[in-house]
């Protein structure tokens, strides 16, 4: 028999309790508000948590394990191929398999998914959920439990922490960006986790975006953020909440975000083509967005499709025609087609408007465009 009912009237921390209790395998599935969202699935086994997922995240370890060290692009990129021929066998087992890393390695990222993922489905107050008891799946390479009375102590924990970030972090589609130089500014002495966080500011990417590229939770991220923000160091920008301050005119609303950070996760994984077929769904879904296209741009470069690429870059023109960088990427994009006119066109109107990414890019555009016309002029010559 199944349990079911709307969050509103049982929350997902009671939910989480009655199973462990009652000791209960099978799978808790929860479904947003919005009924057409994909729903995030946990996975129990006589009460304790064996699995989570939510949206991509499930398919995050490679990115994990990248980031940590542990495994290379080649031997991630090889599981990858080799998962193809065995569907539905995890990415870690493959890889423990193959001799990568360690399978110690590979349950500790697992674990930290799991925690990851349970905490932000703790936060959800408005959907549905419903428990369907059935079997344990046969158990992987790397199998792995994880406490349930554990997860929801480490959550009450962080929801007591959230009550003091949310004063200066009220949610992780805020932006974080720098504050301006000051000669009486605050001398950093940050360790390397803050350090590797504070490289990923650059006043566009929301909290959520930087640690979905870091592999970090949104609790540590967030956390120190608010530290760098009680220095001084760096501000918060909410863009829902000032929409005028919001590029092209118009507020990023908190779904497009995270989907446009699922799509960056899966970029920065060597994910490409998975990355465009997300971008491709947000693109029908959102046609007037310019920064949809532009990332869509940027996972057609990845696969070397470059007239795909100039399509995208024409509509985030179209759609934002003072954004530099679309037009400095168009010009790339167009001279790799062999365009050499509309890449020259393209690289004078960048250097025409104001330079987001400093007198380097600058310099190169403008290297770029001389080599151009130098080279349109020889052909114009020899068709004389």
């Amino acid at each position: 028999m199944a349990i079911e009912g709307p969050l509103r009237e049982l929350a997902l921390t009671d939910v989480f309790q009655l199973l462990d209790l009652s000791r209960k395998t099978g799978t808790l599935s929860i479904t947003p508000e919005d009924r057409r969202a994909r729903p995030a699935l946990v996975r129990f086994d006589r009460g304790a948590v064996t699995a989570a997922e939510l949206g991509q995240a499930h398919e995050r370890l490679g990115h994990l394990l990248l980031r940590a060290g542990k495994v290379t692009e080649a031997q991630v990129q090889q599981a990858r191929q080799a998962q193809q021929y065995a569907p539905g066998t995890p990415l870690g087992s493959i890889l423990v398999d193959q001799g990568a890393v360690t399978a110690d390695e590979v349950r500790r990222q697992l674990r930290f998914q799991i925690q990851e993922i349970v905490f932000e489905l703790i936060q959800w107050k408005d959907g549905y959920f419903r428990f369907e008891e059935s079997p344990p799946p046969p158990p992987g390479s790397v199998p792995v439990r994880v406490s349930t009375e554990s997860l929801l102590m480490e959550a009450a924990r962080r929801v007591d922490e959230w009550s003091t970030l949310e004063k200066k972090i009220p949610h992780m589609g805020v932006v974080p960006v720098f504050v301006a130089d000051s000669p009486d500014g605050p001398t950093l002495d940050l360790h390397p986790t803050e350090w590797e966080v504070l490289a990923e500011i650059d006043g566009t990417r929301t909290l959520k975006m930087i640690a979905s590229s870091l592999g970090r939770g949104d609790f540590d991220v967030a956390k120190i953020v608010f530290g760098l923000v009680s220095t001084g160091v760096a501000d918060i920008r909410d863009e829902a909440a000032e929409p005028a301050t919001a590029p092209s005119g118009a507020t990023m609303e908190r779904p497009l975000r995270d989907a446009l950070g699922e799509a960056e996760l899966a970029l920065a994984d060597g994910a490409a083509d998975r990355a465009r077929r997300l971008l491709d769904d947000l693109a029908r879904a959102h046609p007037d967005r310019p920064e949809v296209y532009t990332l869509l741009a940027e996972a057609h470069r990845r696969l070397g499709r470059w007239g795909e690429m100039m399509l995208a870059l024409g509509r985030a023109a179209s759609l934002d025609p003072l954004a530099a960088g679309v037009h400095y990427h168009m010009g790339f994009a167009a001279a790799r087609t062999g365009d050499l006119n509309r890449a020259r066109d393209a690289w004078d109107t960048y250097l025409r408007l104001d330079d987001p990414g400093g007198a380097g890019r600058a310099a190169r555009a403008e290297r770029a465009r001389d080599a151009a016309d130098a080279l349109l002029a020889v052909m114009d010559e020899e068709g004389r």
